[in-house]
């Protein structure tokens, strides 16, 4: 088996080779090449047009970091094994356009679906075992929180992993955003594993070196905070992410009734609260579900869709003609305000359709919020000896987030909407 070498635009070469030389494997199941065919910024592109990388691209950028902290921590080889795979397959699970796809459909969560395509895709099961045995439940452990030790796991999944490591920093340079900088290297040279927790059958986590590495890590979290603010939660993001979930609504509306159009039979068969097998799954993905936009909005070679409200909001998202914001600032008071009377406008203009013109936003600016089997230790604090990093934050603005609530409507409700929220703001408030 040949090494296989990678040029990456984040991390520079990527390799496998010597014992990582047959990881080279799972690449080319089917489960991980349909990675190159879902997005990893969603709808971000229609807003930053170089955001077009692939969950691909990520998957082996979270295996080099994996690679990278495997030695930094020595590892035995049988768990740097899983922390490499998991890190690689750890998006295996994601439908198109991940996060609005779940919005709307049943049994759609990407962490059950990743687990199920472990354990039931015969093609990735094998190859999982061809690595080693009972690779494939081993790695199941990583999507249902059971694997131990635990510290392995949060390499994988916690408030400072290999996903978030290289995402932030894909996705900062794919969206030409300069937010998303941060001392990676220094960040790993702090990592280590130390016995701090008390009283626990395993008392080993993952600690970070106070002296050499808090100030790397707050780089990171102000990084996070900053791609959330200004990227992932940018106003017409967030517009074009709720056209999507109103079309996949009104999809899943008449699919319910037996009426929706063709080109996507696994999403009816989800709408209609039925069981999904994981090859009908593994067939959803971005290219898909634009295909079926293409068709729903008259843009493929056939008739558009035969309801002329799928057929309207498809059109828009294709053509990019995306709704409109208005921004109502994080007093939730100003919502209840708004509701009732945003709803009549869209009422007057739209009928019995409104609610597919007109949405309430609410984003939180992520801070630092880890559950108790996420958390880490920082150590060798001047003043706490060893502390978890969510108690060392819980005073910093860093730890606290934000909401932003915004008003997303139909352009064609713009002038009737700005007299309600301004009233509702108590103040004149253009739309944004």
């Amino acid at each position: 088996m040949r090494d296989r070498v990678f040029r990456d635009p984040v991390h520079g070469l990527i390799e496998l080779r010597g014992d990582d030389r047959p990881i080279a494997e799972l690449l080319e199941t089917r489960a991980m090449q349909r990675l190159r065919r879902i997005r990893q910024m969603g709808l971000a592109w229609l807003v930053y047009p170089g955001a077009e990388h692939s969950r691909f691209s990520h998957a082996l950028g979270a295996l080099h970091i994996a690679q990278r902290v495997s030695r930094q921590l020595r590892l035995e080889p049988d768990l740097a094994l899983h922390v490499k795979v998991a890190a690689l397959c750890h998006d295996v699970g994601h439908g198109p356009f991940s996060h609005a796809w779940e919005h709307v459909f049943p049994g759609a969560d990407h962490e059950a679906w990743g687990g199920r395509i472990v354990g039931e895709d015969a093609e990735l099961r094998a190859a999982l075992e061809a690595l080693a045995p009972g690779l494939a439940d081993a790695l199941a452990g990583f999507w249902t929180k059971q694997y131990q030790p635990a510290f392995v796991r949060k390499l994988v999944s916690s408030q400072l992993d290999v996903d978030r490591l290289d995402y932030l920093l894909r996705d900062g340079h794919y969206s030409g955003a300069g937010y998303a900088t941060y001392d990676l290297d220094w960040i790993l040279h702090a990592l280590a594993v130390e016995e701090v927790r008390v009283g626990a059958d395993d008392p080993r986590d993952l600690v970070i070196d106070y002296r050499r590495g808090m100030y790397a890590v707050e780089q990171y979290l102000f990084a996070r905070s900053y791609m959330y603010a200004q990227v992932y939660h940018h106003k017409t993001v967030r517009a074009a992410e709720w056209m999507l979930i109103k079309v996949f609504e009104r999809y899943a509306q008449l699919a319910r009734g037996g009426a929706e159009p063709p080109g996507l039979p696994a999403a009816a068969q989800l709408a209609r609260g039925g069981a999904l097998a994981v090859d009908d799954y593994l067939r959803l993905h971005d290219t898909s579900v634009t295909a079926a936009l293409d068709a729903w909005a008259g843009r493929g070679f056939g008739p558009a869709a035969a309801d002329p409200v799928l057929a309207d909001l498809a059109g828009r998202l294709v053509d990019r003609r995306l709704f409109k914001t208005f921004d109502l600032g994080d007093d939730p008071r100003v919502v209840e305000r708004v509701r009732d009377a945003a709803t009549g406008v869209a009422e007057a203009r739209f009928g019995s359709a409104a609610s597919s013109y007109l949405a309430i936003d609410t984003t939180r600016q992520v801070g630092y919020a880890a559950a108790d089997d996420e958390e880490l230790h920082v150590v060798d604090h001047p003043r706490y000896g060893a502390v978890t990093l969510g108690r060392l934050l819980e005073d910093m603005p860093l730890g606290q987030p934000l909401a932003t609530i915004r008003l997303i409507c139909a352009p064609e409700l713009v002038d009737d909407l700005r007299p309600v929220v301004e009233a509702a703001l108590g103040r004149p408030r253009g739309r944004r």
